[in-house]
């Protein structure tokens, strides 16, 4: 499997996570447990979900294949 450029995934997470609703990412210091636990699972599969048409297996020029991930 080839590797994604770190840089590059970090840009794509970090769009998603800022395009994520505002009460996904304060649920994450909830008091709560359960609230906490919860948030991080919606966040990861929102994640997940932004990041299923990211090819990994594009061969070298990675950057070239993914002009935008977030159109």
């Amino acid at each position: 499997m080839t590797r994604v450029d770190p840089e590059s995934l970090a840009t794509h997470l970090e769009v998603a996570l800022a395009c994520s609703p505002p009460a996904a990412i304060a649920a994450l210091t909830h008091a709560d447990r359960y609230h906490r636990t919860k948030a991080i699972r919606w966040l990861a599969l929102y994640l997940a979900e932004r990041l299923d048409s990211f090819e990994l297996t594009a061969g070298w020029d990675l950057a070239g294949a993914h002009p935008t991930l977030f159109e």
